[in-house]
């Protein structure tokens, strides 16, 4: 139960409010719920992470790599890689594992440092 019905069953109870503000309260923060809920069926599911690279404004890299190759090529990273990776503070297990339960569109990285960019984006 949200704060703010629990505020209303408590403004009922001290006598503050009759049954049926209560009822009003409540049935406005009903319709406020429901406008602002997003539909959980229309929820684009990411098929591509998207890598672009650029060196002092140039293009180096602009790939697009489906996910499920992504997921695939996981496994078949040398773990002395994987380890070294991670003596850099870079999981990968992690950073899939967080890529598919965002599972959303739109850019996940974007660093920008002096004249060279990096974005990765999921589309």
């Amino acid at each position: 139960m949200s704060e703010e019905r629990l505020q209303i069953l408590k403004m009922l109870e001290k006598g503050t409010i009759d049954a049926k503000e209560a009822d009003e309260l409540l049935d406005t923060l009903s319709k406020r719920d429901l406008a602002f809920d997003k539909p959980k069926g229309n929820k684009k599911k990411a098929k591509y992470i998207k890598i672009l690279v650029e060196e002092n404004g140039e293009e180096k890299v602009n790939i697009s790599i489906p996910i499920m190759i992504a997921k695939t090529a996981m496994s078949i990273i040398p773990q002395k890689a994987k380890n070294q990776m991670n003596e850099n503070n870079i999981n990968l297990d992690e950073l899939l594992k967080s890529i598919e339960d965002e599972a959303s569109l739109g850019k996940i990285v974007d660093v920008n440092d002096g004249g060279d960019h990096v974005v990765i984006s999921l589309e």
